[in-house]
C-alpha cells in the first residue's frame, strides 16, 4: 500500500496561494470575456490584475523555497502550480491591456 506523506504547514500555504491565484485568474478572465464586444476593461483594473498575479507568482516562489525544505511533494507541486497560474495571469492581463 502506498503511503502518501501528510501535508505540513507550508504545504497548506502553497495550496492556499494556488487557490487564490485560480480565483484571481477566473475573475480576470470573466471580466475580459464578460464585457461588450470591442470594449476592454479599464486600465486601473488591468494594472490591478497584473499586480495581483505578479504578487501571487512571487509569493508562490517564496513558498516553493520553504516547501522544498520544510514541506512535502504536495507543497512543492502546489507552489509550482501557483507560480504557473500567477505567470499565466500576468500574460492574460497583459493581453487585455494591449487589446484595450
Amino acid at each position: 500500500m502506498l503511503g502518501f506523506p501528510k501535508p505540513k504547514a507550508w504545504d497548506f500555504a502553497a495550496i492556499a496561494a494556488a487557490l487564490i491565484g485560480c480565483a484571481v485568474a477566473v475573475a480576470n478572465a470573466s471580466m475580459a470575456l464578460g464585457g461588450q464586444a470591442g470594449e476592454a476593461p479599464s486600465g486601473t483594473f488591468t494594472l490591478g490584475m497584473v499586480g495581483a498575479q505578479a504578487l501571487i507568482a512571487s509569493i508562490s516562489l517564496f513558498i516553493l523555497g520553504k516547501t522544498a525544505k520544510h514541506g512535502t511533494l504536495w507543497g512543492n507541486l502546489a507552489a509550482v502550480a501557483g507560480m504557473f497560474i500567477g505567470t499565466s495571469g500576468i500574460l492574460l492581463a497583459g493581453a487585455m491591456w494591449v487589446a484595450a
